[in-house]
């Protein structure tokens, strides 16, 4: 096979390159409001997801499709996560300031719901992409899904925690969140989370077995 046709594994590698800064780019600039973060974020796994599982159709278009599809819910999720964020900020803040035993019940319970308010925060907008449901159901599949696939779920975590760890203390690792930080992110998680949404959804595999041989023709 040719190293540089269409499908020789440098020419997938270097699409799958390009896919990604594109993606870094067009949330980064989507997400300049702040508030359409979510709208970005569910897009940004919507396109990945699309991409990892039958390369259908172009990355640009399935984002801004799901952009305007989801972008309602997306952001009054986002405000629902800035706004419980905050407030367990408060209140760690105001529980360092307290000495004795209530301070510490209180840094202590504050901490402790750091961490499934996390796990939720990464699973959501996943959901958001795939499910079309209201935000109640959502959140809740998120943390059913979360609880059910918890394998995935550290695998999911560590990839958070590894992105912001090297981001926080490892400088050049900054350099490349510069350039597809996004996209790079979005491409790792959403490869999780076929998997993850392909345990309740198992008619899926054999769909995108199908698709990805007509692609392939």
């Amino acid at each position: 096979m040719n190293l540089f046709s269409y499908k020789s594994l440098l020419s997938k590698f270097l699409y799958l390159v390009a896919d990604v800064m594109i993606l870094h780019l067009i949330w980064l600039i989507c997400s300049i409001p702040i508030i359409t973060i979510g709208a970005s974020s569910t897009a940004l796994y919507y396109a990945c997801m699309k991409r990892i599982r039958t390369d259908e159709g172009y990355i640009t278009t399935n984002f801004f499709k799901s952009f305007k599809q989801n972008f309602r819910q997306s952001t009054i999720i986002w405000c629902i996560i800035v706004c419980v964020f905050s407030l367990l900020f408060i209140d760690i803040s105001i529980s360092l300031q307290i000495d004795g035993l209530l301070g510490k019940v209180l840094l202590f319970t504050s901490g402790f719901l750091i961490i499934p308010a996390i796990i939720i925060s990464i699973y959501i907008f996943p959901v958001q992409a795939k499910f079309d449901n209201s935000i109640f159901n959502n959140f809740k599949n998120a943390i059913f899904m979360s609880i059910s696939a918890l394998p995935f779920t550290i695998i999911l975590v560590a990839i958070f925690l590894t992105f912001l760890i090297l981001t926080l203390f490892f400088v050049p690792f900054i350099g490349l969140m510069i350039i597809c930080g996004a996209g790079l992110y979005g491409y790792l998680m959403s490869s999780v989370f076929v998997q993850i949404f392909r345990k309740f959804l198992p008619e899926e595999q054999e769909e995108d077995i199908q698709k990805t041989d007509i692609n392939n023709i």
